[in-house]
């Protein structure tokens, strides 16, 4: 999946840090909070929940968390657009 982020949003609006260091490993990816950028990334989430590589997905926000498995690709790209949130994809 990092390979398709990389393919559809431009390097300059994202930076990838991967942890191999902790027993479970982890990639992190942080986006330009552009709508551009969003859009773009919502609609790549919403394709791969469809492809079944997702399956569950978390939104948090400060004291705020909440499942978005579900959720539409509005609102996915709503999330991603809200300033410090954090959307966790397994």
């Amino acid at each position: 999946m990092l390979d398709d982020l990389r393919a559809v949003i431009p390097s300059e609006a994202t930076q990838v840090f991967i942890n191999a260091l902790d027993e479970g490993s982890y990639t992190s990816v942080e986006c330009l909070q552009s709508d551009d950028t969003c859009a773009l990334a919502a609609s790549a989430i919403a394709l791969w929940r469809q492809l079944g590589h997702i399956h569950h997905l978390t939104w948090r926000h400060g004291w705020e968390s909440g499942d978005a498995t579900d959720a539409s690709q509005q609102q996915l790209f709503q999330m991603l657009k809200t300033p410090g949130a954090i959307m966790h994809i397994t």
